[in-house]
């Protein structure tokens, strides 16, 4: 059986914006967080390409909608942008890759767009990713995740949609505060082990999920504590796209899948669903994804890949060590509405493709067993 291993051209480093100029771009549509933008964070982005006299068309106020994209649309057509640079974390690399898709792809619903679906994106414009937090990977990833009007999540995936450059400067994650330090990490751990247990999983994730699953057990408690330590924010960086590149070459699955499932339903922050969802969801894989685990004895520590609770065990504390959320409760979900919409849940883990790869696949009253679970703080025993 033929593989495909897939990623951007990558810059790292302090001097990795640098490769802006040269690009040889003559018109460039940046699209920016609207904070970073406000505290003017990218200002070093539109000096280094003014140094090549690059047209430059900033948007600081798309939003990962496909409204939100729908009404930019026209905007992005009137500049006729050679490339898309996007500038900030995981949701404005989304709303920029969502935007691409408008400009230069078919002009089909996006929920037709499967992986077999030529896109056709190049021959008119090309797409770099800066990412300015430690955590989704999306920098490396070929998927474009928007939410609907209706608050469901529509996304698309093809590999036309891994950017042409990845820019990791160390630097830009170093005014996240440590809450956002942690939730990013544990996003990017998530991706990780996703990546590792994943039924599609190869050689190339192995190693790169492996790195930065080592990487994070390591350096996420001293960036919390002491968000000016330099290695442990470069470290985190380059962990958070090599778990991109891990996940995206194999397979999201469960973890995403339930996190995916409490963001839809109740405004959950992706981050922090994948901080409580992960320690069950590895409890639960075990079984059936030991030979699996047990490759992360080094990373992990000896006997934390032992049993399920030890493997579980060993990312609570991590997890405790920086102050991340371990149950619903801890994420304020009342107890009566978790209740009121279980059944809604269920069914949502059930229709994502996410699911589909996972090691374990969970019944529907093992999604409700884990549901409970995850509000009181139980161990996974079924």
């Amino acid at each position: 059986m033929m593989g495909f291993f897939t990623a951007p051209r990558i810059a790292w480093g302090a001097g990795a914006i640098e490769q802006l100029s040269a690009l040889g771009a003559t018109s460039a549509l940046l699209v920016v967080d609207r904070k970073l933008a406000k505290a003017d964070r990218h200002r070093r982005v539109v000096e280094e390409l003014e140094k090549t006299s690059t047209r430059i068309e900033v948007l600081d106020s798309l939003t990962p909608t496909v409204e939100g994209v729908e009404a930019a649309k026209g905007r992005a057509q009137a500049s006729n942008p050679d490339w898309i640079i996007a500038f900030g974390g995981g949701s404005t690399i989304d709303a920029a890759k969502g935007l691409w898709l408008r400009t230069a792809g078919p002009q089909r619903p996006l929920r037709e767009l499967t992986p077999l679906v030529d896109l056709g994106l190049r021959p008119r414009t090309r797409f770099v990713a800066i990412p300015t937090t430690s955590g989704s990977g999306n920098e490396a990833s070929w998927t474009c995740r928007l939410r609907s009007s209706e608050g469901r999540a529509v996304e698309v995936a093809s590999r036309e949609l891994v950017p042409d450059w990845a820019l990791l400067d160390p630097g830009l994650p170093a005014t996240m505060d440590p809450e956002l330090t942690a939730s990013s990490g544990a996003m990017l751990l998530a991706n990780a082990f996703e990546a590792v247990a994943s039924a599609w999983a190869n050689p190339f994730s192995d190693s790169l999920a492996r790195a930065a699953i080592g990487a994070t057990m390591t350096n996420l408690p001293r960036a919390v504590r002491h968000p000016d330590d330099v290695e442990a924010r470069s470290a985190l960086h380059y962990a958070a796209t090599m778990a991109g590149l891990a996940v995206s070459n194999s397979q999201a699955g469960f973890a995403r899948a339930l996190s995916d499932a409490f963001s839809d339903i109740f405004g959950i922050p992706s981050r922090k669903g994948l901080a409580v969802v992960l320690p069950y969801v590895l409890e639960f894989n075990f079984p059936s994804a030991r030979d699996r685990y047990s490759l992360l004895s080094s990373e992990l520590g000896s006997g934390a890949t032992g049993s399920r609770s030890s493997i579980a065990e060993r990312v609570r504390a991590l997890y405790t060590s920086v102050g991340l959320p371990r149950t619903l409760v801890d994420l304020k979900i009342p107890a009566e509405q978790l209740e009121e919409r279980v059944e809604d849940l269920v069914s949502h883990v059930e229709a994502s493709t996410s699911v589909r790869a996972n090691p374990r696949i969970p019944s529907r009253d093992e999604l409700r067993q884990l549901i409970i679970a995850l509000r009181t703080g139980a161990s996974i025993g079924f």
